[in-house]
């Protein structure tokens, strides 16, 4: 099976004048693209960095940063995507978790990384796009900005990578308290790309918009899946993205062809972007993954863009699968949680509590088997066998397996229906967020005694986080502290966007916090 180098040295082989990245009035050819990665690469082998080695990217979307996913996997080393919203005291937790050996960033972060890290830090070196050596001297690593990457030679370097290698870490919120880190290989992402680009039809004449965060585990779509196309990448600038109607009018000038997104942000087009008055001729597949969108927005979509072809996609950070189900206008509530086709060397398995086989129509879990699973968590191998291990099926049928946690019913017609959780987890922005995470940082305040967290569902983002804190006896806080509280440790995503104070939680029979109680009276 080949690695996920393979994919940009074939494009620049066959497709060198082609666009692979622009942005903000930038191109970067495929040929250039591939030069500039192999350049990152020596200088990241030439400051130390060998095969199996963690690199974390903590920097807004740019075609340096998504040059240097390439550049890391081309040094034979593992990416850790970081959300570039996330406090420097999460990327340290991060860094030293995952014991990174260099990091990539932008200039403007490197005070907070001499605060932060000190002398105590991981990483042997740091690269900074843009310009400013002077403000990044007396580091206890090796500092290097972009002048000095552009100075190693363009060619690729010698370095062999198995595919059951390391390519990616993705950190995502943990139920325990902390951040867990996803160990994925470059099987499972070869594997990805390949039946995304098939299934999908993606060609070198496809152009795709960059709307994901590097951090996101849909971003692996417009790096790989759109690479091994030969497609070109848009990827939206940072000064833009919040603005609806900008990124619209830009997909508009740039004659999108394909469009992958979370629901809340295709939601957020719909009311925002001004879509109707903009020309889409040029847009044929829209897929729609991360969360569930409402039939009838769906409905509002599929009557604007009459010639697109709408999917409902699925998909985990430990199982590197993405299903596809074209959905018909108009469009039922049953359709937008319908898991659909998948590669055929990928089972999906409908289990009970104890990893039997469930009857069709009846919910169970559901579970992943294929090339697409992840290695493992990292530096988890407890929590690995927890929720990857063989299950067996039958007496002549045994197969390694990893756990979703989504609840599901397979129909008379086989496919697989989603009906909700079987924990805490939610989706928050197409984010997994882990409630406990945030409890556990709340409860870190002094003066907190306790703090539960609730999602509110709303249209629009998926949840909306909402805190209930009881404090302790004679301490007191207001909203505003414990909100910036969060945010010196959390992305922005997992702050609570509201904080109700109680005296104390309302409880269940059994001494449990009553979460259904909070849910409903929020």
């Amino acid at each position: 099976m080949p690695t996920l180098p393979s994919f940009l040295d074939a494009a620049a082989s066959r497709h060198a004048a082609r666009t692979a990245l622009s942005m903000d009035g930038r191109v970067l050819t495929y040929a250039e693209l591939d030069a500039s990665a192999n350049r990152i690469a020596n200088s990241l082998i030439r400051e130390g960095v060998r095969i199996g080695d963690r690199v974390a990217l903590w920097m807004p979307k740019s075609l340096e940063a998504i040059a240097s996913i390439w550049g890391i996997l081309k040094a034979g080393a593992a990416y850790v995507p970081i959300d570039p919203s996330a406090p420097v005291t999460r990327l340290a937790t991060i860094a030293r978790d995952c014991k990174i050996r260099a990091l990539v960033t932008a200039m403007d972060r490197a005070n907070d990384l001499h605060d932060e890290f000190g002398a105590s830090a991981p990483m042997r070196a740091v690269f900074y796009s843009g310009d400013g050596a002077g403000h990044v001297r007396g580091a206890p690593w090796s500092s290097l900005i972009w002048n000095d990457v552009e100075a190693e030679s363009p060619e690729s370097p010698p370095i062999r990578i198995d595919d059951d290698a390391l390519a990616l870490v993705q950190y995502t919120s943990g139920s325990s308290g902390a951040p867990k880190g996803v160990a994925i290989s470059h099987r499972a992402l070869v594997a990805q790309a390949e039946w995304t680009v098939t299934a999908m039809g993606l060609s070198s004449n496809d152009r795709i918009p960059g709307y994901t965060p590097l951090s996101s585990a849909m971003s692996t779509f417009e790096v790989f899946s759109a690479v091994l196309a030969a497609a070109s990448v848009f990827p939206v600038a940072p000064r833009i993205a919040p603005f609806p109607a900008a990124v619209a009018k830009s997909w508009s000038d740039q004659r999108i062809t394909v469009v992958y997104l979370v629901a809340s942000v295709l939601q957020m087009m719909l009311s925002r972007g001004n879509l109707g008055a903009l020309d889409f001729s040029a847009l044929r597949t829209i897929l729609i993954g991360g969360e569930h969108l409402p039939a009838q927005r769906l409905g509002e979509l599929m009557r604007l863009f009459p010639h697109v072809r709408f999917m409902i996609t699925y998909g985990r950070t430990e199982a590197k699968l993405r299903s596809l189900h074209e959905v018909k206008f108009p469009p039922a509530e049953i359709d937008t949680r319908t898991i659909g086709k998948t590669a055929a060397d990928t089972r999906l398995l409908v289990l009970d509590e104890k990893e039997n086989p469930v009857a069709d129509g009846v919910i169970g879990e559901l579970w992943i088997a294929g090339p697409g699973l992840m290695l493992g968590y990292y530096r988890l191998p407890e929590m690995t066998a927890e929720f990857m291990h063989t299950v067996r099926l039958s007496p002549n049928d045994s197969v390694l397996a990893c756990r979703t946690g989504d609840l599901v019913r397979r129909r008379p017609d086989g496919t697989i229906e989603l009906v909700g959780r079987a924990d805490e987890q939610l989706k928050v922005r197409g984010y997994r967020v882990e409630l406990a995470e945030i409890e556990t940082v709340l409860c870190r305040h002094p003066a907190v005694q306790t703090a539960i967290v609730i999602g509110v569902p709303d249209l629009e983002i998926g949840n909306r986080l909402k805190a209930v804190v009881v404090l302790k006896n004679g301490s007191a806080v207001d909203e505003q502290t414990l909100r910036s509280h969060c945010a010196a440790e959390l992305p922005s995503y997992m702050v609570p966007e509201a904080i109700e104070f109680r005296a104390s939680l309302p409880l269940m029979s059994n001494g449990k916090v009553d979460r259904r109680s909070l849910r409903e009276s929020a």
